[in-house]
């Protein structure tokens, strides 16, 4: 999914994403313009119903129902650090 840049408005591109919850995804985004280069995240989440079902009574069943692992608990995203080098910039994963 293409998401726009906050600061430039370029494409970005998706770096990783993640379970938070069985309704919550964050997701981790890197700007596609070189002169930008901004590192952001997006949590996307809350579904609403927007058409009740035909039968109401109706519930989804547990096994379609996605599972999240026990131990899941949120990590640290990888610390990156900036040099600046005469005309470009360099992003390094610490």
């Amino acid at each position: 999914m293409a998401f726009p840049c906050p600061l430039c408005g370029a494409a970005s591109r998706v770096r990783t994403s993640r379970m938070l919850s069985a309704t919550t995804k964050e997701t981790y985004y890197n700007c596609s313009n070189d002169a930008c280069c901004h590192q952001y995240k997006t949590l996307e989440g809350d579904p609403r119903t927007l058409a009740k079902p035909v039968n109401p009574a109706q519930v989804i069943p547990p096994e379609r129902l996605r599972q999240l692992p026990p131990t899941a608990s949120p990590s640290k995203a990888p610390a990156t650090a900036i040099t600046r080098e005469p005309g470009r910039l360099r992003h390094t994963v610490l």
